[in-house]
């Protein structure tokens, strides 16, 4: 079997930092390394090398010192490297980036292509769907774990929020890694040494196509604006002195103070209503497509609706909803109009029932071509990114990923993205129509539904749908309970690596039913096994908007407090003042051993409680 990996040579997130005056990011003195995902994918390429027999080539497009990526792949035991290395490839989004890879891997024919789900920089996960789109093969994103037969059938789970999904398909494939497929170990430094002396083959544009301009910042159909930094607006309140009992009255006297245990509200801020007449056809249309599960539309569904109500005004047009489903689904028209929906579109099909790139991306894009909306928007979940970025492909659109904020301006649909972990922000712009994005969950407040609204409701025609692809084959619900209510959570507590192991978590119950609150953690923590990827909560975990956080053992670093930015209150308890929490990220922090202050802090609510 023929594999492929392609890797990212990517700075250290937490060593970039943005000069004030210049608002340029500082690369210099910044270590870089191999993509977190991407290692995953080269040692699970060796590993089904190893098991099935065959070799593994590795890509990379990049400066020169991309090279030293390269290497390390070579010590990890693959048996050929090659380097995109040409100034016309500087500057490329990722269908510029995808059409490069793409075109290089095509010069040799592949069984298996790896990517990692995405990089740690940017974060959008679009360029392996893209990828595969412009190969022509079908494409597994989000998978947790992969195994590979002897007669080329592939294996395939997928990390859904709710579960997981179970596919199976044929080779040629193109698969996206992500925690769990593999071990994250790196070559030691003798094999590294090894590695130094094996030849790199070196691509340039010109050895890929006949017109360059096709790469780099002259094929991106996306360009950056000026990036901006996001500073801390937490309160940053330190308590550190005075007894356990002390600390406790003091922190539960600030969420008083911030009204943080009021019981009269559901989300961290209030929301607007839907208006009660629909905008008129006619104007631009700004497209939502809607996500659903099995307990109905998902929330960040309602949140893109909102979101797209200023951008429906500042263009004189509307929002509409289109959503993709088995023939249940017009059953949702009305509540999508409830939530701002100004018409809703509906393709409804057996075979739309369940998630299928090749068959959502079809009806997608062809819906998209018949009706040149002005704007895409999809949810940034795992299906979402997967369809977003194929469909993009194939119209040969630009994409933003992971989108936070969205403005109409001089010079377009402002798609503001947060990069290097969410303490950069870059106002992206498209060149082409319609603009696409994903959405971030967590991130809108959704309207409040207007059951006096009515809309309009047009039937797509979805036709024939293509059959080909991976299938799902089987469902597991995630383990414990349903970790989708963490939506619409209003108070979450948070395991972090200074709980000090998963036997202690049960020592939280307690505050956890006290303020009926649900448990979420950080990446390490379910990298350790202590709970299921569904609770993991940050940059590649989910996003939530609960009125009170509180944090235990957590240390805050930013790729955990991007999940949380529309968190009403947060408080967090750590013994280590080096934590970035203690450093502007958190609207209380307490400074104190949590298993002195926790219980304490219990006994003071209860206080509270029975006191009013």
């Amino acid at each position: 079997m023929r594999i492929a990996v392609c890797v990212k040579w990517v700075p250290a997130i937490s060593r970039i930092r943005l000069d004030p005056e210049t608002k340029r990011l500082v690369r210099e003195g910044v270590p870089s390394e191999l993509n977190a995902y991407d290692v995953l994918a080269v040692n699970r390429a060796v590993e089904l090398k190893q098991a099935l027999g065959g070799s593994v080539a590795v890509y990379t497009m990049g400066p020169p010192e991309a090279r030293r990526g390269l290497v390390r792949c070579l010590a990890m035991g693959a048996d050929d490297a090659f380097h995109l290395n040409d100034f016309a490839f500087a500057g490329a989004d990722t269908l510029a980036t995808s059409r490069a890879l793409a075109l290089a891997l095509s010069r040799d024919g592949y069984d298996l292509v790896l990517f990692g789900n995405n990089s740690v920089d940017a974060e959008t996960g679009q360029v392996g769907p893209e990828v595969a789109e412009l190969l022509g093969v079908p494409q597994i994103t989000s998978v947790s774990r992969l195994d590979v037969t002897d007669d080329g059938t592939v294996r395939a789970e997928r990390a859904l929020e709710n579960g997981t999904e179970v596919v199976e398909g044929a080779l040629p494939l193109l698969v996206s890694v992500t925690e769990g497929v593999s071990h994250d170990a790196q070559a030691p430094r003798d094999a590294v040494r090894a590695a130094e002396e094996r030849e790199i083959t070196e691509l340039t544009a010109a050895m890929l196509a006949d017109d360059v301009s096709r790469f780099g910042a002259a094929g991106s159909p996306t360009w950056v604006a000026e990036v901006r930094q996001i500073e801390p607006s937490r309160e940053g309140r330190i308590i550190e002195e005075g007894s356990a009992v002390e600390m406790a009255r003091e922190a539960v006297a600030a969420l008083t103070e911030r009204g943080a245990l009021d019981s009269n509200s559901d989300g961290a801020d209030s929301s607007d209503a839907a208006g009660d007449t629909p905008r008129p056809a006619g104007g631009p249309e700004v497209w939502v497509v809607a996500e659903a599960d099995e307990g109905g539309l998902r929330p960040v569904t309602l949140e893109m609706l909102a979101a797209g109500q200023p951008v429906a005004d500042a263009l004189g047009g509307r929002v509409v909803a289109f959503i993709m489903g088995g023939q249940e689904t017009a059953g949702y028209a009305a509540a999508l109009g409830e939530a701002g929906a100004d018409a809703v579109m509906v393709a409804a099909a057996s075979e739309l029932s369940v998630y299928s790139t090749a068959a959502h991306t079809a009806v997608l894009a062809e819906a998209i071509t018949e009706r040149q909306p002005f704007a895409v928007l999809l949810p940034s979940t795992p299906n979402g990114r997967d369809l977003a970025a194929r469909a993009s492909a194939r119209l040969d659109l630009g994409l933003t990923g992971d989108c936070i904020g969205l403005d109409v301006d001089d010079s377009g649909l402002a798609q503001l993205k947060p990069a290097f972990g969410g303490n950069i922000v870059a106002p992206i712009y498209s060149r082409t129509l319609p603009n696409m994005a994903t959405v971030r969950p967590g991130v809108f407040s959704a309207l409040r539904p207007n059951h006096a609204r009515s809309v309009p409701v047009a039937e797509v025609n979805v036709g024939s749908t293509p059959s080909e692809g991976p299938m799902r084959v089987e469902f597991r619900a995630a383990p414990e309970d349903d970790a989708a209510s963490l939506d619409k959570a209003r108070a979450v507590v948070c395991i972090g690596m200074g709980v000090g192991g998963p036997e202690r978590i049960q020592e939280l119950d307690d505050l956890r039913t006290l303020l009926d609150a649900d448990f979420i953690c950080t990446r390490d923590v379910v990298e350790a096994g202590w709970m299921p990827r569904q609770r993991q909560v940050g940059l590649t975990g989910r996003s939530i908007a609960p009125r009170l956080y509180i944090g235990i053992g957590v240390r805050g670093d930013f790729n955990h407090a991007v999940g949380i930015q529309r968190a009403g209150t947060v408080l967090v308890v750590n013994n280590d003042r080096r934590a970035a929490f203690f450093r502007g990220q958190a609207d209380v922090g307490v400074m104190a051993d949590w298993q002195e202050f926790v219980p304490a802090l219990v006994e003071e609510l209860r206080r509270r409680g029975n006191s009013r």
